[in-house]
């Protein structure tokens, strides 16, 4: 690999699974001592031992996003431990589909939560220390749904186009600060949330690469090279930016 992003201290969300151990093994892999947050220490070793294999084993701090108290406590304890934090992906989401008559406020609102509520609170406490080093990358994790559009989705929709705006308009505080604020938009990737949500068999597989111009199912890693790009110093002029990765799916 290149060591992008040698030296870095960098918190990963939702590290346990799909995309964020995706991004946590290729962060170890160009050099980063990568921190993943979740629910799941089981899963959670998996990922270190993933990460260890790439070339840094890291560490896992059990987390619930949506609180504003284990906010504070993991990145108090991240800066005792390292004393900097260098990157932040907001990966931790939720998911599900339903038809907006059966979608209770409860409903919406818990999605809310954890789509939207989790990624102010994240980059609230990451700007509080980046601003201070005058440095960082945080990189929020919407969805093309945020962007478009899908059936029987409107909770997930409107929490991921909030997720977008919320970004765009962090990155403009931010940058006075040098600190960077991207938002990927991920199309249709096959991780372990979808396969429940649709049914984890062949003809759900095909349905999902045939719906999108490349024809090509998207995996964690195509997802976790676009966040890398945005944390490390290629993307150094990039801000405020909204980066789709869908094989094609948003342009057709």
């Amino acid at each position: 690999m290149t060591a992008r992003l040698e030296g870095r201290i960098a918190l990963v969300t939702g590290g346990t699974a799909g995309i964020g151990r995706a991004t946590a093994v290729r962060f170890a892999a160009e050099g980063a001592h990568c921190i993943v947050t979740g629910r799941n220490a089981a899963e959670a070793a998996r990922t270190l031992e993933l990460t260890a294999g790439a070339g840094r084993r890291g560490e896992f701090l059990a987390q619930d996003v949506t609180s504003e108290e284990d906010w504070a406590r993991v990145v108090t304890d991240v800066i005792a431990r390292h004393g900097r934090l260098d990157v932040l992906v907001n990966n931790a989401g939720s998911f599900f589909v339903k038809p907006l008559e059966a979608t209770s406020l409860e409903d919406f609102r818990g999605l809310w939560t954890i789509n939207v509520d989790a990624v102010f609170l994240g980059t609230r406490e990451a700007l509080r220390v980046m601003q201070r080093q005058r440095s960082g990358a945080i990189v929020n994790v919407s969805s093309l749904a945020g962007l478009v559009g899908l059936d029987q989705c409107v909770a997930y929709c409107a929490s991921k186009a909030a997720c977008v705006q919320f970004t765009r308009a962090a990155a403009l505080e931010a940058a006075p600060h040098g600190v960077r604020v991207n938002v990927v938009a991920p199309g249709p990737v096959w991780t372990d949330m979808i396969a429940r949500q649709y049914g984890d068999t062949p003809e759900t597989r095909a349905f999902f690469s045939e719906d999108q111009p490349l024809k090509r199912l998207g995996v964690p890693e195509d997802v976790a090279d676009g966040i890398l790009y945005l944390a490390s110093d290629d993307a150094r002029y990039v801000t405020g930016m909204a980066l789709t990765i869908d094989a094609g799916r948003g342009a057709d």
